[in-house]
Protein backbone atom coordinates (compact mmCIF):
# COMPACT_ATOMS: atom_id res chain seq x y z
CA UNK A 1 0.00 0.00 0.00
CA UNK A 2 2.61 2.08 0.80
CA UNK A 3 4.43 2.04 -2.52
CA UNK A 4 1.05 3.13 -4.28
CA UNK A 5 0.80 5.95 -1.91
CA UNK A 6 4.65 6.59 -3.48
CA UNK A 7 3.83 6.34 -7.28
CA UNK A 8 1.06 8.55 -6.54
CA UNK A 9 2.47 11.16 -4.93
CA UNK A 10 5.35 11.00 -7.38
CA UNK A 11 3.00 11.41 -10.34
CA UNK A 12 1.08 14.18 -9.11
CA UNK A 13 4.88 16.01 -8.14
CA UNK A 14 5.97 15.43 -11.58
CA UNK A 15 2.57 16.71 -13.23
CA UNK A 16 2.45 19.85 -11.19
CA UNK A 17 5.63 20.67 -11.12
CA UNK A 18 8.06 18.62 -13.31
CA UNK A 19 9.19 19.59 -17.09
CA UNK A 20 7.33 19.31 -20.11
CA UNK A 21 9.29 15.82 -20.82
CA UNK A 22 8.64 14.41 -17.75
CA UNK A 23 4.91 15.60 -18.07
CA UNK A 24 4.93 13.82 -21.77
CA UNK A 25 6.63 10.54 -19.77
CA UNK A 26 3.87 10.01 -17.78
CA UNK A 27 1.03 10.64 -20.45
CA UNK A 28 2.75 8.45 -22.75
CA UNK A 29 2.89 5.90 -19.66
CA UNK A 30 -0.97 6.36 -19.35
CA UNK A 31 -1.26 5.59 -23.42
CA UNK A 32 0.78 2.67 -23.14
CA UNK A 33 -1.31 0.87 -20.26
CA UNK A 34 -4.41 1.70 -22.37
CA UNK A 35 -2.45 -0.02 -25.63
CA UNK A 36 -2.15 -2.61 -24.20
CA UNK A 37 -5.73 -3.13 -22.63
CA UNK A 38 -7.13 -2.27 -25.97
CA UNK A 39 -5.08 -4.48 -28.21
CA UNK A 40 -3.50 -7.00 -25.66
CA UNK A 41 0.00 -6.58 -27.39
CA UNK A 42 3.72 -5.45 -26.07
CA UNK A 43 3.51 -1.97 -23.54
CA UNK A 44 6.41 -0.65 -26.29
CA UNK A 45 4.13 -0.44 -28.50
CA UNK A 46 2.01 1.75 -26.62
CA UNK A 47 5.02 3.59 -25.68
CA UNK A 48 5.63 4.51 -29.06
CA UNK A 49 2.44 5.71 -30.06
CA UNK A 50 2.22 3.68 -32.82
CA UNK A 51 -0.16 4.25 -35.68
CA UNK A 52 -0.47 1.60 -38.12
CA UNK A 53 -1.57 1.29 -41.82
CA UNK A 54 -1.87 -1.55 -44.29
CA UNK A 55 -1.05 -0.50 -47.72
CA UNK A 56 -2.35 -1.14 -51.26
CA UNK A 57 0.54 -2.44 -52.23
CA UNK A 58 1.10 -4.88 -49.61
CA UNK A 59 3.50 -2.65 -47.70
CA UNK A 60 2.81 -2.15 -43.87
CA UNK A 61 3.70 1.46 -42.24
CA UNK A 62 3.96 2.47 -38.81
CA UNK A 63 3.85 6.16 -38.12
CA UNK A 64 5.50 7.12 -34.71
CA UNK A 65 5.96 10.67 -33.24
CA UNK A 66 9.48 11.58 -31.76
CA UNK A 67 8.67 11.38 -28.07
CA UNK A 68 11.05 12.34 -25.02
CA UNK A 69 11.00 8.51 -24.08
CA UNK A 70 12.85 7.56 -27.84
CA UNK A 71 15.81 10.17 -27.24
CA UNK A 72 19.06 9.31 -26.82
CA UNK A 73 21.56 11.83 -24.36
CA UNK A 74 22.30 13.72 -27.92
CA UNK A 75 18.26 14.20 -28.49
CA UNK A 76 18.29 12.09 -31.12
CA UNK A 77 16.39 8.71 -31.83
CA UNK A 78 18.29 6.24 -29.98
CA UNK A 79 19.33 3.69 -32.32
CA UNK A 80 17.76 0.94 -30.47
CA UNK A 81 14.71 2.58 -30.94
CA UNK A 82 15.04 2.50 -34.59
CA UNK A 83 15.56 -0.42 -34.85
CA UNK A 84 12.80 -1.86 -32.33
CA UNK A 85 10.65 0.00 -34.72
CA UNK A 86 11.92 -1.38 -38.07
CA UNK A 87 11.37 -4.88 -36.40
CA UNK A 88 8.18 -4.30 -34.91
CA UNK A 89 7.30 -2.99 -38.33
CA UNK A 90 8.01 -6.30 -40.66
CA UNK A 91 7.24 -8.21 -37.34
CA UNK A 92 3.14 -7.23 -38.18
CA UNK A 93 3.41 -7.22 -42.17
CA UNK A 94 4.72 -10.75 -41.49
CA UNK A 95 2.41 -11.75 -39.09
CA UNK A 96 -0.54 -10.49 -41.42
CA UNK A 97 0.82 -11.69 -44.99
CA UNK A 98 1.06 -15.63 -42.74
CA UNK A 99 -2.37 -15.26 -40.50
CA UNK A 100 0.23 -16.59 -38.07
CA UNK A 101 2.36 -15.45 -35.02
CA UNK A 102 5.78 -14.68 -35.90
CA UNK A 103 9.05 -14.45 -34.36
CA UNK A 104 12.38 -12.66 -35.20
CA UNK A 105 15.11 -15.56 -35.90
CA UNK A 106 17.52 -12.80 -37.83
CA UNK A 107 17.44 -9.07 -38.65
CA UNK A 108 20.26 -6.53 -40.17
CA UNK A 109 20.10 -2.88 -39.22
CA UNK A 110 21.90 0.12 -41.15
CA UNK A 111 21.90 3.35 -39.30
CA UNK A 112 21.70 6.15 -42.53
CA UNK A 113 21.23 9.29 -40.58
CA UNK A 114 19.98 10.51 -36.90
CA UNK A 115 16.42 9.91 -36.16
CA UNK A 116 15.64 13.45 -36.19
CA UNK A 117 11.91 15.40 -36.65
CA UNK A 118 8.44 15.36 -35.32
CA UNK A 119 7.65 11.73 -37.17
CA UNK A 120 9.40 8.33 -38.02
CA UNK A 121 7.57 6.63 -40.84
CA UNK A 122 8.59 3.03 -41.04
CA UNK A 123 7.64 1.22 -43.84
CA UNK A 124 8.29 -2.70 -44.64
CA UNK A 125 7.39 -4.95 -47.89
CA UNK A 126 7.50 -8.34 -48.19
CA UNK A 127 10.60 -9.82 -49.85
CA UNK A 128 9.34 -14.05 -49.37
CA UNK A 129 7.29 -16.10 -47.90
CA UNK A 130 7.97 -19.39 -47.29
CA UNK A 131 6.10 -22.56 -45.20
CA UNK A 132 8.74 -21.75 -42.10
CA UNK A 133 10.37 -18.44 -42.76
CA UNK A 134 9.14 -14.70 -44.20
CA UNK A 135 11.76 -11.97 -45.07
CA UNK A 136 10.66 -8.77 -45.02
CA UNK A 137 13.03 -5.37 -45.86
CA UNK A 138 12.26 -1.77 -44.23
CA UNK A 139 12.85 1.61 -44.43
CA UNK A 140 12.42 4.11 -41.87
CA UNK A 141 12.21 7.86 -42.48
CA UNK A 142 11.42 11.55 -41.10
CA UNK A 143 8.24 13.71 -42.08
CA UNK A 144 10.71 15.63 -43.78
CA UNK A 145 11.77 12.11 -46.29
CA UNK A 146 15.31 11.62 -44.98
CA UNK A 147 16.17 8.40 -44.68
CA UNK A 148 16.94 7.02 -41.18
CA UNK A 149 17.42 3.47 -41.06
CA UNK A 150 17.27 0.94 -43.59
CA UNK A 151 16.94 -3.01 -42.59
CA UNK A 152 15.57 -6.49 -43.25
CA UNK A 153 14.47 -9.44 -41.39
CA UNK A 154 13.68 -13.18 -41.05
CA UNK A 155 10.99 -14.31 -38.96
CA UNK A 156 10.18 -17.73 -38.24
CA UNK A 157 6.12 -18.75 -38.82
CA UNK A 158 4.82 -19.97 -35.75
CA UNK A 159 2.47 -22.99 -36.70
CA UNK A 160 0.77 -23.99 -33.75
CA UNK A 161 -0.25 -20.13 -32.22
Amino acid sequence: MQEKENILDFFQEVLAEGSEEEKQIIALTKHAIEYMRKRNTAYLSGFLGLESEYLEDGSYRFQVPITPFMLNGLKIVHGGISATLADVTMGSLARRVTGKKVVTVEMNVHYLAPGKGKTLISTSRLLRKGKQLCVCECLITNEKGDKVLSASGTFFILQNH
